[in-house]
């Protein structure tokens, strides 16, 4: 047998099991919501924040923060707002918590008697805010609505016609560019936008949903009304794969169980789902049992939920040949991995000599339910080599931070198997 180009070498590769274990990885996972009203003067307690932040969740990375500006509908943000809106941001960039990030003009669901009277106040703050939120960009994962609305959730506001929807998201656009993706409300909101002509067609690679109204009626609270809940789902499945999607789960007359819930969430492609509301829906799937074979045997509803939102990759299989290696790559998550990743190879030889080589791979392209295949050379090992342990190893591109694999008995990284050459 030839491997590298070594006569007589032979590979033996590891022993490749999921693992039900809570990952951790950045972009994905359970949230709570820190509400904000911005004042002039300023009444924001920064020391009151961090309090709440240290002792709630310290295991959730996520976080959505939802800031109301409706002091400043007939004009423009003074500084000392924009100030208190940097402090906020600082806070959770400090506090290591990824931000879903919603700006708003009420906090009591009075959104028509609280937004600006003209849209251009609207596209003037976006303006204004769009400055601050590039500068956080690696601490955001999403920017939900167009501003407008009851709670920022875009219903109950006089601008949200076609026209009007179309304006306010292509304005938010330009303002943060490609900096984070954004998010509207529902499937028909994001279809009637997608079709105005005055639409910049960027913007599908960069819209998602938020569903606040989730399994609260047939229709999710109003979420589904121009076609079927299934078929709503179907389209979800197939049109919002790439962009970050996710909300809040509502009981209706009673709890929905967690096969449905995970069957429809796996269609809507979510990847963070809140922590805290609507607590009889949450506190069903903690006692509830998931009825799974293997690693997933008797875990909970809630736990099994949370660990599938976003992407999870299991490493199922290896085997060496002709020179080249061949790696399979499962998602079992609900959605894809948004985060820029870099891949790599790392092996250690036996004698101590290591090696890293970057692979040319796009983990964001690894879909939901299906399996990757790749293919790459082996690792140029030194010729006195007697063996080399080989890894798999992925990084968050703006930070080196590792992105952990489903692998049983898997840290920062994933062993392949052993190269054997003596």
């Amino acid at each position: 047998m030839w491997i590298n180009g070594r006569k007589g070498a032979r590979f033996q590769k590891a022993e490749f099991r999921e693992s039900n274990e809570a990952l951790g990885n950045p972009g994905c996972g359970w949230y709570h919501v820190y509400p904000f009203v911005i004042r002039v003067p300023s009444e924001l307690s920064l020391e009151e924040t961090k309090l709440c932040i240290s002792d709630i969740s310290r295991d959730e990375r996520l976080v959505l923060v939802r800031i109301d500006i409706g002091d400043f509908r007939a004009g423009d943000i003074p500084a000392e707002a924009l100030e208190d809106i940097f402090r906020i941001f600082d806070l959770f960039h400090i506090s290591q918590k990824q931000m879903i990030l919603r700006f708003t003009y009420d906090s009591v669901g009075k959104g028509m008697e609280r937004e600006p009277q003209d849209i251009s106040i609207v596209k003037r703050h976006m303006n204004q805010l769009g400055k601050l939120i590039c500068r956080f960009a690696s601490d955001i994962l999403v920017l939900q609505g167009i501003f407008v609305g009851s709670w920022g959730e875009m219903h109950h506001s006089k601008f949200l016609t076609v026209f009007h929807m179309s304006e306010l998201l292509g304005c938010l656009y330009r303002a943060v560019g490609d900096s984070c993706y954004l998010a509207v409300r529902t499937p028909e909101q994001w279809r009637s936008i997608m079709a105005c002509a005055r639409t910049d067609p960027a913007l599908k690679k960069r819209v998602g949903l938020f569903n606040d109204g989730m399994f609260g009626s047939p229709t999710d609270l109003g979420t589904y009304q121009a076609v079927s809940r299934q078929e709503e789902l179907e389209w979800q499945s197939r049109s919002v794969a790439s962009v970050p999607n996710g909300g809040e789960a509502v009981a209706d007359e009673r709890p929905v169980r967690c096969r449905q819930a995970v069957e429809e969430m796996a269609k809507m492609h979510l990847c963070y789902l809140n922590s805290s509301y609507q607590q009889e829906q949450l506190d069903y799937w903690k006692k509830e049992r998931v009825a799974l074979p293997g690693c997933w045997k008797g875990i909970s509803g809630y736990e099994y939920i949370g660990r599938h939102l976003g992407s999870r990759f299991v490493i199922c299989d290896a085997k060496a040949h002709g020179g080249q290696m061949e790696i399979v790559i499962e998602n079992c998550g609900f959605s894809r991995l948004y985060e820029e990743a870099e891949c790599f190879l790392v092996w250690e030889e036996k004698s101590g000599r290591t090696g890293r080589r970057r692979i040319d791979a796009n983990a964001s392209e690894w879909e939901s339910g299906k399996k990757t295949i790749l293919r790459i050379p082996l690792p140029d090992t030194g010729k006195e080599a007697e063996e080399s342990r080989v890894f798999f190893q992925m990084r968050r591109k703006n930070d080196g931070r590792s992105l952990r694999f489903a692998n049983q008995g898997a840290g920062d990284r994933v062993l392949l198997g052993i190269l054997k050459y003596r």
